[in-house]
C-alpha cells in the first residue's frame, strides 16, 4: 500500500503521526518531505485548470497582467 499526503506544515500534529502508525502497523516505511507543486494541484481540477487555461489565453492575447482571488474560480 502507498499513500501520498498533501498537508500545509501548519496543520501537522501528533494526530497526523498516529495516523500514519494505523495505517502501516508495525512497518519500516520511507517518508519523504518536499514542497509540494501547486501545478498539480491546479491542473488536477477541471475547473481550475480550465480557467488557467483560458487566463493564459488571454493573457497572451493582450499581453496584459490578469489578477485573480482564489475565490473567484469555481
Amino acid at each position: 500500500m502507498e499513500t501520498t499526503i498533501r498537508i500545509n506544515t501548519d496543520m501537522l500534529t501528533v494526530d497526523i503521526m498516529d495516523g500514519i502508525k494505523k495505517m502501516f502497523p508495525h512497518k519500516t516505511v520511507d517518508i519523504t518531505i518536499q514542497p509540494s507543486d501547486d501545478t498539480d494541484y491546479i491542473l488536477s481540477n477541471p475547473g481550475y485548470a480550465n480557467e488557467l487555461r483560458k487566463r493564459i489565453a488571454e493573457y497572451e492575447a493582450k499581453k496584459e497582467v490578469i489578477s485573480i482571488k482564489a475565490s473567484d474560480l469555481l
